[in-house]
């Protein structure tokens, strides 16, 4: 009896009840509404042209930057912000200048653009560039792990007020 039991049940399941029983419903079956889906892709590109400027690493730029005695700033940041303390990709120190504790810095020669490439292809690196060396239109590199900056002193380190900093211009390249 158990498998007669358990063959109606496979025959109800697969036909379904209205064809079983010969319901009203079974005859004239009520037309359903067509149903639409609509598939997004998570994590794809929304068209061929490229990442969407949201998602694309861009360009960074900030100017006129005054940055003080033991401050530092992360190339990551966008915007640039300074930090105070040691460390970071790029520091300075009134007593010895421009350093870097976690990236390598390249001082290019005058008349040098100063272009990503050209950073990049710099390999006289210094963990330090001195007060010095720190003069109008020097341009410096930074390379970290995942970014490449470009330092243009806008004026020599100065003392105000007790106050010691170097004022430069930066651009930071994802």
């Amino acid at each position: 009896m158990s498998a007669l039991t358990g063959v109606a049940g496979l025959l109800l399941g697969f036909f379904g009840l209205p064809v079983v029983i010969n319901s009203p419903t079974a005859r004239n079956p009520v037309a359903q509404p067509p149903v639409t889906v609509t598939v997004t892709p998570t994590g794809a590109p929304p068209t061929s042209a490229g990442p969407s400027p949201s998602t694309a690493a861009a360009t960074v730029t900030k100017n006129d930057i005054r940055m003080p005695d033991r401050f530092n700033l992360l190339l990551s940041d966008d915007p640039i912000k300074l930090y105070e303390g040691y460390g970071g990709d790029l520091s300075y120190y009134s007593s010895s200048g421009l350093a870097s504790k976690q990236g390598k810095l390249v001082r290019l020669e005058a008349g040098h653009a100063g272009s990503r490439q050209e950073c990049e292809a710099d390999t006289r690196f210094t963990d330090t560039v001195e007060n010095a060396k720190l003069i109008k239109g020097s341009k410096i590199c930074i390379l970290s792990s995942d970014h490449v900056g470009l330092v243009t002193i806008r004026a020599a380190p100065e003392t105000r007020d007790g106050s010691h900093f170097v004022t430069f211009d930066i651009i930071v390249w994802p």
